[in-house]
C-alpha cells in the first residue's frame, strides 16, 4: 500500500515542477542563522519522485545561505481543493546541499529562471539546491503513508572523507580585487560570497569598511575549488597567507581531527561555532603547516 501512495506522491511532485507546470503550494523550510526553522515558497525545477528534488536559486539568496549553514530541511507540497477531489499533503524531511556543477545547472534550467539569472546557466550567482528525502509523511487520495525512505534496504552510512581545499587570505580588504584579477587572468568563476556584515563573529570589532570585507568566498579555477577571505585581525604576513582547509560533515569529525593534531601545535583556536559554520577550528601543526578544520557544506 505504501508503495502505491509513494508513487502517487511522486506524480504530484512532478506535476508541480517547472518541467511540467509551475504550480503553487510548494514550501521549503530551512534553519536560519539564529537556529529557527524558516519557511518560504519555492519552485521545483526537477524531481525524482519523492527521492530527490532540485531547485534553481541564487548563491546570494537566503535559501542558499541557510542551506550552506545547515543541511537539514523539510519540504511540503499541498492542495486543499476538496471540490475537485484534489486534497493532498506531502511532507518530506531530509538533507539539502548546494551544487554548482555546470552539468546539474544545465539539467535544472528552465525559461523562467532567465529573469533572475541573465547569464543563463553560466551566471556565477546561479546554483542548484538538491533535497534528498530521509523520511516522509504522505496523505494522498484519502490514504496515509509514514516512514523512512528505503528503510528496509538502507545500508549503514559510510563515513565521508573530508574535502580538502586551500584558502587564500588577504589584508586590507583586497580579496574582492584579487577575485576580479583571477577572473581576468585565469577565468575564475565565483561560486559563493559571504561578507562579514552577514555573519558578524561574536565579539568581533569591525569598522564600517571591514563589514563589507569577504568573510568566506569560494572560486573555481578549472576543476580546482579555492577558498578566499579578508583578514580583519592584521594577523597575516607575506608568506603565511595560504592555509590548508579540511571541510567535514559533522562537528564531531572536526573535533577529532583537531585533537589528533593538537600535540606540539601552535596558534590554537579550539572548535567553536562561527555563525557561518557550526564548528570551526584552527591550528598550526607541529610540522609548521597551518590548518583550518570546519563544517561548511553540511
Amino acid at each position: 500500500m505504501s508503495e502505491k501512495i509513494i508513487a502517487r506522491a511522486g506524480e504530484i511532485i512532478k506535476s508541480k515542477s517547472a518541467e511540467v507546470n509551475m504550480g503553487a503550494g510548494v514550501t521549503l523550510s530551512l534553519v536560519d542563522h539564529e537556529g529557527y526553522p524558516t519557511t518560504s515558497t519555492i519552485s521545483i525545477s526537477k524531481a525524482d519522485g519523492i527521492n530527490q528534488i532540485l531547485f534553481g536559486v541564487g548563491l546570494d539568496s537566503n535559501k542558499a545561505k541557510r542551506a550552506r549553514a545547515c543541511s537539514r530541511a523539510s519540504l511540503c507540497i499541498f492542495d486543499d481543493d476538496y471540490e475537485n477531489n484534489e486534497y493532498y499533503n506531502i511532507t518530506l524531511v531530509g538533507d539539502i546541499e548546494i551544487l554548482t556543477d555546470h552539468e546539474i545547472k544545465n539539467e535544472v534550467w528552465y525559461e523562467g529562471l532567465a529573469e533572475h539569472f541573465p547569464g543563463g546557466t553560466g551566471d556565477p550567482n546561479f546554483c542548484v539546491l538538491r533535497f534528498v528525502t530521509k523520511r516522509y509523511n504522505l496523505w494522498v487520495d484519502d490514504e496515509e503513508a509514514i516512514g523512512n525512505l528505503n528503510a528496509k534496504t538502507k545500508e549503514p552510512e559510510k563515513t565521508k572523507s573530508p574535502v580538502f581545499e586551500p584558502i587564500l587570505i588577504y589584508t586590507g580588504g583586497q580579496c574582492a580585487n584579487a577575485i576580479e584579477a583571477y577572473k581576468k587572468a585565469f577565468g575564475a568563476e565565483v561560486t559563493s560570497i559571504t561578507r562579514y556584515s552577514e555573519y558578524n563573529p561574536e565579539g568581533a570589532k569591525l569598522s564600517e569598511e571591514q563589514k563589507d570585507y569577504i568573510m568566506n568566498g569560494q572560486i573555481r579555477i578549472g576543476n580546482q575549488t579555492i577558498l578566499v577571505c579578508d583578514d580583519t585581525t592584521d594577523g597575516t604576513k607575506p608568506g603565511n597567507r595560504l592555509q590548508m582547509v579540511m571541510e567535514f560533515t559533522s562537528d564531531d569529525a572536526v573535533k577529532m581531527a583537531y585533537n589528533t593534531l593538537l600535540e606540539g601545535a601552535t596558534n590554537l583556536t579550539p572548535p567553536h561555532n562561527a555563525g557561518y559554520s557550526s564548528c570551526v577550528a584552527y591550528l598550526t601543526d607541529v610540522y609548521g603547516i597551518p590548518w583550518q578544520m570546519m563544517v561548511w557544506h553540511g
